[in-house]
């Protein structure tokens, strides 16, 4: 059984079961399997981390095992996993958090009665031969604890016998110094935790308990992602995106999204991470690497992206002084007008549109399609970034840029309608390549013609009625199964468009649910007075009913479930800050006018 409660996801089942819940901080990533243990450690950019299982507890009282039929109820929020459990009549509770700043798993086991806990740590290399009270370090392992008598050793397992509490934190790879200074700091780290959930703030559209805990899974997606390392401070993908530490220029830019109001300064710190990754001619990645090399150049996505998340910036803060921060010998401003002149030089000079060459061209966010010719995906994202640049331009004190970037985006945005919008089908093709290999079929990522004012309101209200029929399962006749706005439909047709994963139908980008794709729908069906709850909610509600509660990649019921804790699932969040709202909000305790996407 599921309920929810002040944005807390609360799960009642048997004692044996797993509820398994990610967590992150800026050094670290775990995951707690509801029991009180652990089944992976990650730090940021280590090849080697400890995997299944890293660690695991068992609990005795009163002369009884725990019973592994008996219920328990596991409580999970932000950084943080509570389980309560009961045996023999006592009630016992073991507490799983994350501190933002450390690398290193803090636990908490408590108790009105005595209570024996055994500690397995079969999965650390080097076992120690006595685990005493106080420390113990192993190779790249540490353990800090405050039991009041020695570990007995029994076994495979340490045991701490006839206690009323303990706490102990756990480090891999860590500095022993810093490891003991974050556990002397247990009491506070433990209160920054719980006040860095306490201090999240509703907005008015989250209206039910459901969309509490949706909401506050969706911060925590960006927050829990938020990676340091050395100089690169910057959201990763997500907990599986770590080696090598990356940061990725479209990821990143859906990331924010719903930062801009709450952790500007974050925003702040991945812009600059992102612009030390392109290229002296303007080349943007995939992604940005903790060393600031190129992880897989050369994308047609990653430098609109890069621009807009720029610009949403400035817009929402003011803050002008980013673009003249220096990077190596140039500003960032400098840095923005040279990727812009890079896309503008490729444009085609018949379609001033940015053409994919060749028939295996994978280099947009759906990587495992081959997209070539004109993406409506690709090109309104150009577009937009062309109107961008213009207000950033100006906004830095040039009255007339030069190239005119606002008329380029309007000579853009025309090409885009004359080649892609289908009026027979009526909505903008996926990709168009002039030859009979063109896919008819409806891509969700062609919202943005929506969002970014591209297409005219009959055009808008046109793709939004085939994205409600096509894409939402639920209402698509042909689907078994509704699990909210798939990313594509029908599935590709022809042999090599889509391939590894997305060669299977419904499958990855081949018409799964991308919970990043569906907040940007919901918010663009929002924005044109319809109904958008149930479409934005429908990842949430798939996942926790089949025990998934930490924010996915992608899912569908034909494939296997994405990554959890992915980062850029947490725009849903964004489609609450800014759905029925005055565009108002207190920004460093002042009150901003913020239009997101809008020029």
């Amino acid at each position: 059984m599921v309920t929810y409660e002040n944005g807390a996801i609360s799960v009642t089942c048997p004692a044996c079961e797993d509820a398994v819940f990610d967590m992150g901080s800026e050094r670290c990533a775990v995951v707690a399997d509801g029991k009180g243990g652990l089944t992976a450690y990650r730090v940021n950019d280590r090849e080697e981390n400890f995997v299944l299982p890293f660690l695991s507890l068992s609990l005795y009282a009163n002369g009884e095992v725990l019973d592994p039929t008996s219920e328990k109820t596991v409580k999970m929020v932000g950084r943080m996993q509570e389980i309560t459990y009961t045996i023999a009549g006592a009630k016992i509770t073991v507490t799983v958090f994350l501190e933002r700043e450390t690398n290193g798993v803090f636990f908490s086991v408590r108790s009105e009665g005595t209570f024996t806990l055994a500690l397995d740590l079969r999965a650390v290399k080097e076992m120690p031969s006595k685990l005493a009270s106080a420390y113990f370090e192993g190779k790249e392992f540490s353990l800090s604890s405050s039991c009041p008598i020695d570990w007995s050793q029994e076994d495979e397992a340490f045991y701490a016998k006839d206690v009323k509490e303990i706490r102990f934190l756990i480090s891999f790879a860590e500095d022993p110094a810093r490891h003991k200074a974050a556990f002397a700091s247990f009491d506070k780290k433990y209160a920054s935790t719980v006040a860095e959930i306490e201090n999240v703030t509703f907005p008015p559209a989250v209206t039910t308990e459901e969309e509490k805990a949706y909401y506050l899974q969706s911060c925590f997606a960006a927050l829990e992602n938020f990676k340091v390392a050395g100089d690169f401070r910057a959201f990763a993908a997500g907990t599986n995106y770590t080696y090598p530490l990356r940061t990725y220029f479209r990821d990143s830019y859906f990331t924010v999204l719903c930062m801009l109001s709450t952790h500007p300064e974050l925003v702040r710190d991945e812009i600059l991470t992102l612009a030390r990754g392109v290229s002296k001619e303007g080349v943007c990645p995939s992604a940005v690497k903790s060393d600031f090399t190129a992880f897989w150049n050369d994308h047609f996505d990653s430098p609109s992206l890069f621009i807009l998340e720029i610009y949403e910036y400035v817009n929402a803060t003011d803050d002008m002084s980013i673009l003249s921060e220096k990077i190596g010998d140039c500003t960032l401003l400098d840095i923005a007008k040279r990727v812009m002149q890079k896309m503008i030089d490729a444009a085609n000079n018949e379609t001033k549109l940015l053409k994919k060459d060749g028939s295996h061209n994978r280099r947009d966010w759906a990587d495992e399609v081959n997209r070539g010719g004109l993406v409506t995906y690709v090109e309104a994202l150009y577009v937009r970034a062309l109107q961008a640049m213009s207000t950033l331009v100006v906004r830095s004190g040039v009255r007339i840029p030069n190239p005119d970037y606002w008329w380029l985006s309007s000579l853009a945005g025309s090409k885009l309608n004359d080649y892609l919008f289908d009026r027979e089908l009526g909505y903008y093709c996926n990709y168009f390549r002039w030859c009979d290999e063109d896919e008819k079929n409806l891509s969700i990522d062609t919202i943005f013609t929506v969002l970014f004012g591209i297409a005219d309101e009959e055009k808008a209200e046109s793709v939004l009625d085939g994205m409600e029929s096509i894409l939402e399962s639920g209402n698509n006749p042909q689907m078994k199964e509704d699990f909210g706005a798939m990313c594509v439909y029908p599935p590709y047709k022809s042999a090599g468009v889509a391939v590894h994963k997305s060669a299977r139908p419904f499958d990855y980008h081949n018409g799964a649910n991308w919970p990043f794709l569906t907040a940007m729908y919901a918010y663009a069906k929002a924005l044109h007075g319809r109904e958008w709850r149930d479409v934005l909610l429908a990842p949430f509600r798939y996942n926790v009913k089949r025990g998934v509660y930490t924010a996915v990649e992608y899912f569908s019921p034909y494939c296997k479930t994405g990554s959890c804790l992915q980062a850029w699932s947490s725009a849903a969040a964004f489609v609450y800050q800014w759905v029925g709202k005055e565009n108002i909000f207190i920004i460093k305790g002042e009150e901003k006018k913020y239009d997101p996407f809008q020029c």
